[in-house]
């Protein structure tokens, strides 16, 4: 039986990237959990964008640290 590795990396701006894997029967759930984390750093980004806006509104400066991610599904 094929397997399939999720790799997860996250980078944040001045501090040492979070590396992660996980092990998939499918590259479907492989491509499931893919899209799930994708989707939490564009919430991550989201939320962060909107932070700014209301500081803005406010009169205020505001720079987020927003975190990037890599995330890729491979054959084992």
């Amino acid at each position: 039986m094929k397997t399939f590795i999720l790799m997860v990396t996250w980078f944040y701006y001045g501090q040492p990237s979070a590396t992660s894997h996980a092990e998939f029967s499918s590259i479907e759930a492989c491509s499931v959990a893919k899209e799930a984390v994708l989707q939490d750093a564009a919430r991550l980004k989201a939320d962060a964008d909107r932070k700014v806006a209301k500081a803005r509104a406010q009169g205020g400066f505001l720079n987020p640290i927003v975190p990037t991610v890599s995330a890729v599904c491979a054959a084992k």
